[in-house]
């Protein structure tokens, strides 16, 4: 069995679980609440922060310049993401860049973050790529998932855009690709070091679950 479909199989139940969350549901059906939905564009954005810096420090973890290249071209993307869609997202909802100057990264955030970034630094390569993974695949899943049982989400004139961003080809066919890499790294692993992996992929799904929460939850903020 592949690295992924292990890694698939551990976190199915808890991302199934996240096509019925009532911000994912209502994002799909147009009823959320516009300010629980910049919320998480503010929270996504401090979060891109450190994610990308996850990508430097698997930069770091090899001498071969392929790999190198891969993870910078994988951190350039989402710079340029950010850049050219995410930020030109949040203005058009409103958000000011007073807002994000000012935004405070909800403490659930900074520990899903920081736990990435510590995986990373004390892993090697594909301690890296498990803890990126968990992120970039579920939104390739929800999307997917979402978008085949409800097509009109990608017309909202608010939220249609969130989705084609995840179900497009070009950010499924990236995703494929990391999906790849992990594949392609993970010959002749130790049982131990499988259930490492294993174990670095639900952390970080169940910290997705939680950014759901506070996400949906952020009246309360």
């Amino acid at each position: 069995m592949k690295l992924s479909e292990i890694l698939f199989n551990s976190v199915e139940h808890i991302w199934n679980s996240y096509l019925t969350h009532p911000f994912i549901t209502k994002m799909a059906d147009g009823t959320l609440e516009i300010e629980k939905f910049k919320y998480y564009m503010l929270q996504d954005y401090v979060y891109l922060k450190d994610y990308i810096k996850v990508f430097a420090v698997g930069s770091t973890k090899s001498n071969e310049f392929d790999e190198i290249k891969f993870f910078c071209d994988n951190m350039y993307a989402v710079l340029d993401e950010t850049y050219k869609v995410h930020i030109p997202y949040m203005k058009r909802l409103g958000i000011t860049e007073k807002d994000i100057i000012n935004v405070t990264p909800h403490i659930d955030n900074t520990s899903y973050t920081k736990y990435m970034l510590y995986e990373g630094q004390n892993g090697d390569m594909l301690s890296c790529l498990i803890a990126i993974l968990s992120c970039s695949w579920s939104y390739a899943f929800i999307s997917k998932k979402i978008v085949e049982k409800n097509k009109s989400c990608l017309e909202n004139e608010t939220y249609g855009e969130w989705f084609n961003g995840y179900y497009c080809k070009e950010y499924q066919e990236t995703n494929e690709k990391l999906i790849q890499k992990v594949d392609n790294l993970s010959n002749n692993l130790s049982q131990k070091t499988i259930d490492k992996l294993t174990e670095i992929f639900v952390n970080c799904s169940i910290y997705e679950a939680k950014f759901w929460d506070l996400a949906y939850d952020s009246k309360n903020h």
